[in-house]
C-alpha cells in the first residue's frame, strides 16, 4: 500500500511539472473516473438497469476527461459528440457479437473455481459483458476524439478561409496517422494484462485449437476487435461533427450585427 502512495505521489510532481494546472486536473480526472465507475457498479448491483447506467457512465466520463481537463470549447464538444456516437454504435454492435458468440459469463475455467457458488446474481450477463467492452474502450475513443478535433479547429483557426472539405480531409488525415497507434495501444494493453493467461494454457497443455476456442481467449480477442473497430469509426464521426460546430459558428459569426 505504501508503494502505490509513493507512486501516486511521484505521478501527482510529474503531471504538475510537466503539464502544469492541466496536468493537475489530468491527475485528479484519475479520481473522478475511479469514483464514477464505482458509482456505476453500485447501480448495477442494486439492479438499475445496465444500458441506461453505461450510458450515463459514458456522458460522466466524457464530460469529465474532455470538459473538466480541456474546458468547455468547440474542440471539446466536438470530441464529446463522436465519442457518445461512437458508444451508442459499438453498444448495439457489441450486443449483437456478445450475442451472436456466447461470450458472457464465467468461463469453463473460472467456473471450476466457483462451483460452489449460485451463478445466479440476478443481472443479465450479455449487457453486462457490454459494460465490460465498453468500459475498455471509450477511453481510447474519447483520446482519439479529442486528437483529431484538436489539431483541425486549430487549423481552421489559423486559416479561417480554408475550404471545409479540405478540412475534413485533413481530419481523416490525421485519423489514419494516429489510428495504428491507437489499436496498438487497446491491443498491447490487453495481451499485456492477459500474458499470465498464455503461461496458464501452457501448463494445462492446451492444443492450439483449444485455445483459440476456449472461451476466455476469445472475449479478450473479440474485445481487442470490437476497439479497433470503435476507433475506426470514431474517425469520420468526429471529423464530420468538427466540420458541423464549425458551420455554425461560422454562420453564427455573420449573423452577428456589424458594429
Amino acid at each position: 500500500m505504501n508503494a502505490t502512495f509513493i507512486l501516486a505521489f511521484i505521478l501527482l510532481i510529474l503531471m504538475v511539472i510537466f503539464g502544469g494546472q492541466k496536468g493537475f486536473r489530468s491527475f485528479v480526472t484519475l479520481f473522478l473516473n475511479l469514483l464514477t465507475l464505482l458509482i456505476a457498479l453500485l447501480l448495477i448491483i442494486y439492479k438499475a438497469p445496465i444500458f441506461i447506467v453505461l450510458f450515463i457512465f459514458c456522458i460522466l466520463i466524457a464530460c469529465i476527461n474532455l470538459f473538466y481537463i480541456n474546458q468547455y470549447n468547440t474542440k471539446t464538444q466536438a470530441a464529446f459528440i463522436a465519442t457518445i456516437i461512437t458508444t451508442l454504435i459499438l453498444m448495439g454492435l457489441i450486443y449483437f457479437i456478445v450475442d451472436m458468440s456466447m461470450i458472457q459469463g464465467f468461463t469453463e475455467e473460472e467456473q471450476d473455481e466457483t462451483y460452489i457458488f449460485s451463478m445466479d446474481v440476478g443481472i443479465n450477463y450479455a449487457q453486462l459483458m457490454v459494460f465490460t467492452i465498453v468500459l475498455a474502450v471509450i477511453a481510447a475513443v474519447i483520446d482519439l476524439s479529442i486528437s483529431i478535433s484538436s489539431p483541425m479547429y486549430e487549423l481552421y483557426e489559423a486559416h479561417p478561409n480554408i475550404n471545409l472539405n479540405q478540412l475534413y480531409k485533413s481530419g481523416i488525415s490525421i485519423g489514419r496517422d494516429i489510428l495504428s497507434t491507437t489499436t496498438n495501444t487497446i491491443y498491447f494493453a490487453f495481451i499485456g494484462g492477459q500474458i499470465t493467461l498464455f503461461f496458464w494454457f501452457g501448463k494445462l497443455h492446451y492444443t492450439f485449437g483449444e485455445i483459440i476456442n476456449a472461451k476466455i481467449f476469445a472475449a479478450e480477442i473479440i474485445t481487442i476487435l470490437l476497439g479497433g473497430i470503435a476507433v475506426c469509426i470514431a474517425i469520420p464521426i468526429t471529423s464530420f461533427i468538427t466540420i458541423h460546430l464549425i458551420k455554425r459558428n461560422q454562420r453564427s459569426q455573420t449573423k452577428e450585427p456589424k458594429t
